[in-house]
């Protein structure tokens, strides 16, 4: 197991029970990757330095996991597919 921080930016529209429901599907998503949440940190909204799919605003989001090297792939390739994702950043973290 390896230790992760994903960053990601949401839409500014997502309202705080569907940003709720984001973090239950990911957990959701790293325990069928054998993985897990440690620590989810909200950093707010926050102004864009330039446009992302239209967006001038984002609500990021910071996670520390704890997963396999085997499922990195997998959760970034359901990362790129979700509608309310603007840019998402994940890299390994120091132990």
């Amino acid at each position: 197991m390896s230790n992760y921080d994903l960053t990601i930016i949401l839409k500014s529209e997502v309202k705080d029970e569907a940003k709720d429901k984001f973090v239950e599907k990911l957990e959701k998503t790293l325990k069928a990757l054998d993985g897990r949440v440690e620590k989810t940190m909200e950093m707010g909204k926050k102004q864009l330095a330039y446009k992302l799919k239209g967006q001038t605003e984002g609500t990021y989001l910071n996670m520390m996991l704890e997963m396999p090297v085997a499922g990195v792939v997998q959760l970034q390739k359901k990362l790129e597919v979700d509608r309310d994702i603007l840019r998402s950043l994940l890299v390994t973290a120091k132990e």
